[in-house]
């Protein structure tokens, strides 16, 4: 009878070890060590992510066709989810409050996460002299990302 309660106690942590890494909260280290020499060749050197729910496995740098302090990455997984960084080299101001809109704290600094039922959760935030704003694209793909991910991406910038 020991034996069986043994069993019954070991298969229920291994089932909860389990379902806690499909609830998309266990992340994939990423090395931005590349994506931050190219910004830096563009004059700004900001903190980076450098974990992801899934594997990251190229992205994109968008330049505006003029003079900016807009500075745009698009980061793409493995199965063609598509997360956006935003990093804002001058102040920025916002009128009024996005939709569901909520306060939040990134390393110690103050922001916000939002839901849009559009473009996806987002989290904005400034650190030092950048602002930044981290969104996941939710159109037609499967990877459900949740605030708690949002937040624990956020929070891994170096």
């Amino acid at each position: 009878m020991r034996k069986f309660f043994f069993l019954l106690i070991a298969a229920s942590f291994l089932l909860l070890g389990c379902s806690e890494k499909g609830n998309g909260e266990s992340l994939v280290s990423y090395d931005h060590n590349q994506l931050a020499s190219d910004l830096e060749s563009e004059g700004i050197e900001p903190k980076l992510p450098t974990e992801f729910p899934v594997r990251i496995t190229e992205y994109e740098i968008v330049k505006p066709p003029h003079e900016s302090s807009r500075h745009e990455m698009q980061l793409t997984g493995e199965n063609g989810e598509i997360f956006n960084l935003v990093v804002h080299s001058s102040p920025v101001t916002y009128d009024g409050e996005l939709e569901n809109q909520e306060e939040v704290k990134v390393q110690g600094n103050e922001g916000f996460y939002a839901v849009n039922d559009v473009t996806g959760p987002s989290v904005h935030w400034t650190d030092g002299d950048y602002h930044y704003i981290l969104e996941y694209q939710t159109i037609g793909l499967e990877t459900e990302v949740n605030k708690e991910t949002m937040m624990a991406i956020a929070e891994s910038f170096k």
